[in-house]
C-alpha cells in the first residue's frame, strides 16, 4: 500500500534551501514528476512555491485548514505563504495535486474537526462584520428605525459569542475523537494518516 502524499514526498531541500533532484520515489509519481519537470529554471522555484500551495490547500493539518478558512481564504493565503504573484491561478496539475493530498489525508474525524473549525472562523468573521457597522453608526446621531437595527445586531452578537464556549467544547471532543483514530491506525501498524508539518508547530 502505498504512503498518501505529503510534502515531504514532494519536495526535499539540501542546506542551502534549495530543492534536491527528484528520489525514486518522487519519480515514480507521474504527477510530482510531472510538476517537478516543466519548471525549466536552475532553483526550481516554481515548482517549491506550487509544493508550498498544494501543501496549504491539500493538506488537513495546514495552517490554511487548522484555521478554517474559506477556499478562497485559503488560496490567497497559501498564494502570500508561496511567494507568487496574487493572481497566481492553480492549473489541472497543480489542482489533481490539491485533491490527491486531501483525498489521502482526510479522514471523517479529521473533516469533522475541519467543519467546526470553519463554522468558528465564520462566526468570528460574522461578529466583526457587525461590529465594524455597529461602531459606523453609534459615533452619529440615531433615529428609532437605526436602534432597532442596531438593538437587533446587538442581539444576534450576543447570541453568536454565547455560542461560541459549545462549539470550542466540540472541538476539543473532535481533535481528540481525531487523535484516537491516528492512535488506532498506526496500532494497526499503518502510516500516520496526516504530514508530519503540524500547523501547530508553525
Amino acid at each position: 500500500m502505498m504512503k498518501p502524499l505529503t510534502i515531504d514526498s514532494m519536495l526535499v531541500v539540501d542546506d542551502t534551501g534549495m530543492p534536491v533532484p527528484p528520489t525514486i520515489r518522487q519519480l515514480i509519481d507521474r504527477d510530482i514528476k510531472a510538476l517537478y519537470n516543466r519548471d525549466k529554471t536552475k532553483d526550481k522555484k516554481q515548482y517549491v512555491a506550487e509544493c508550498i500551495v498544494i501543501y496549504q490547500l491539500g493538506d488537513p493539518k495546514s495552517p490554511a485548514r487548522q484555521s478554517g478558512l474559506s477556499e478562497a481564504e485559503a488560496l490567497r493565503y497559501a498564494i502570500e505563504q508561496a511567494g507568487l504573484n496574487s493572481n497566481y491561478i492553480p492549473d489541472q496539475l497543480v489542482l489533481k495535486l490539491i485533491k490527491r493530498y486531501y483525498d489521502e489525508n482526510i479522514t471523517e474525524a479529521g473533516r469533522v474537526v475541519e467543519n467546526i473549525l470553519q463554522t468558528i472562523h465564520n462566526i468570528n468573521l460574522g461578529i466583526s462584520q457587525i461590529n465594524r457597522f455597529l461602531n459606523e453608526k453609534l459615533v452619529t446621531p440615531l433615529d428609532g428605525d437605526t436602534i432597532g437595527v442596531i438593538l437587533t445586531l446587538v442581539d444576534n452578537v450576543k447570541k453568536q459569542a454565547g455560542d461560541i464556549p459549545s462549539i470550542l467544547k466540540k472541538l476539543e471532543e473532535a481533535k481528540q475523537n481525531l487523535l484516537y483514530e491516528q492512535q488506532t491506525e498506526l496500532s494497526r501498524g499503518g502510516n500516520t494518516v496526516l504530514s508530519s508539518m503540524d500547523a501547530e508547530d508553525n
